[in-house]
Formats: C-alpha cells, sequence, structure tokens
C-alpha cells in the first residue's frame, strides 16, 4: 500500500499526477477556446474540420511537452532535435491559420510551465483582439464578412467573362476571378470565389446565370462542408 502510495506522491524530480491531469484539461479547455474563436472569425474558402483537431492536439502537446523538459535543457535541445526530423506536407494555405497555430502552442506552452494567469489572460486578450479585428474587418477590401462560395460554371461554348463580372457584381458583395479555361469543341471551365450576404442571392444569381447562353451547369460550393478548392 505503501508502494502505492509513493507512486503518486511528489518527488523532486517528478512532477505529480494531480497536476500534470489538471494542465492536460486546463490546456485542453482553453484549446477549445482557441476553436471557438477560430470557428466566429472564420471567413476564408478553405475550411478544415481536421486543422481544427490539430490545434487542439498541437496545444494540449505543447502542455506536455513543457511538462517534459521542464527545467532539463538537455531534454529540451534532444526534443527539438526529435521535432526537425518530422516533415509536415499539409500546405497552410492562409497564414491566419499559421498566426492561429502559434496561438494554441503559445497557450499550451504557458500552462505546461504552470503559468496559470498568462495562459488565462492571453486567451481571454488575444481572443478579445482577433473578435474586434473581425468586427470591424480590419485588412479587407469593402465588406467580406458574407456567406463564402466558390462558384464554377460548365459550358458548351465561350463566354464573355465581362458579362460573368456584371451579373455576378450585382449579387456578390466580394468576388473573384479564380480561373477561366476554354477550349475549342470542349467547352469552357470558368470557377469565381464570392460572398453573399444572404442565401437567398444566391439562388437569385443561379437563376440569372442560367439564362445566358452557352451555359451547361452552375455549381456552387460552400466553405462550410468543404475543405480547400
Amino acid at each position: 500500500m505503501n508502494e502505492l502510495f509513493n507512486f503518486y506522491t511528489l518527488i523532486s524530480t517528478e512532477i505529480s499526477a494531480a497536476i500534470i491531469i489538471f494542465n492536460i484539461l486546463l490546456s485542453f479547455l482553453l484549446q477549445l477556446v482557441v476553436i471557438w474563436v477560430y470557428k466566429k472569425t472564420h471567413r476564408g474558402l478553405s475550411y478544415s474540420e481536421s486543422f481544427l483537431f490539430t490545434l487542439v492536439i498541437i496545444g494540449v502537446l505543447g502542455t506536455v511537452i513543457m511538462m517534459v523538459v521542464q527545467g532539463n535543457l538537455i531534454g529540451a535541445f534532444a526534443l527539438l532535435g526529435a521535432f526537425s526530423l518530422i516533415r509536415f506536407r499539409t500546405i497552410v494555405k492562409e497564414t491566419r491559420d499559421v498566426a492561429f497555430v502559434f496561438f494554441a502552442l503559445a497557450i499550451g506552452v504557458a500552462v505546461g510551465t504552470n503559468n496559470y494567469s498568462i495562459a488565462l489572460i492571453a486567451t481571454v486578450m488575444m481572443s478579445l483582439i482577433i473578435l474586434v479585428m473581425w468586427k470591424y474587418a480590419w485588412g479587407t477590401k469593402g465588406n467580406s464578412r458574407g456567406i463564402g462560395y466558390v462558384l464554377t460554371i460548365a459550358s458548351h461554348g465561350s463566354l464573355d467573362i465581362d458579362v460573368l463580372k456584371k451579373t455576378i457584381m450585382e449579387f456578390s458583395s466580394l468576388y473573384e476571378l479564380l480561373h477561366a479555361k476554354y477550349r475549342e469543341g470542349r467547352g469552357g471551365h470558368y470557377a469565381f470565389s464570392l460572398h453573399f450576404e444572404k442565401n437567398e442571392d444566391l439562388h437569385v444569381l443561379e437563376n440569372r446565370l442560367k439564362k445566358i447562353d452557352n451555359i451547361e451547369n452552375i455549381e456552387f460550393i460552400t466553405s462550410k462542408h468543404s475543405v480547400e478548392y
């Protein structure tokens, strides 16, 4: 019985099991806040559930790593060498996503080093900063807080790009031509990224586009369910 008790007793070279569990749970809860802020402020067309899962794992692992190497400089360098062997194959398309990775990791590191005040205050303050920037659309051109879609158009023959842009402009708060491809005898393929203030605008635009000659098929891909374009 004494041996079992000693197993859970804090000794000079280890962290108690209670602190380990508390740190992991606290880090997990704070990562959920980071995820909520990310989902609340996301406006792009590349949305991935696996990225949110990764944010949580990175943050919690940051906590575990800091508990492992705490006060152990040699262990920290050994761990850094091990991580240098990892090759990340996933391309992060938005620099904003990289910032959230650092956000989650910084919170995890703070919890892992028992700096609970820093972790809590930083989570609250950074979340407020991000929410304020999102609300007032800092760094954006015009109002781009609408619902994001990728519009793809297949045609029998060539289409007038200016006509397409003029039609889209009537309903979309923000749009951009992604690509336009046409081959004689094979038809054309066109793609636009665009935002709608209201879902109803999507259906009205679809009906307007169907009236344009040579258009064969129209598809809208919403960023809510698509990983990337």
